[in-house]
């Protein structure tokens, strides 16, 4: 259960960002809104990582 409470704030910034994206892609800025995509993924799969699969010490 605290998991899913620590992987809140990440999936809050992906959505905040993924908007951005959107907002960019429909403005014109077709690379930078594939980039902000790229970088929305990014930032959700590195958290999934460290709350769910990296080893503990």
């Amino acid at each position: 259960m605290e998991q899913l409470v620590l992987l809140i704030a990440p999936m809050v910034v992906t959505y905040y960002t993924y908007t951005y994206g959107r907002w960019a892609m429909q403005k014109g800025c077709r690379r930078g809104g594939v980039g902000v995509f790229v970088l929305a993924a990014l930032v959700l799969g590195l958290a999934i990582y460290a709350i769910f699969l990296r080893p503990g010490y």
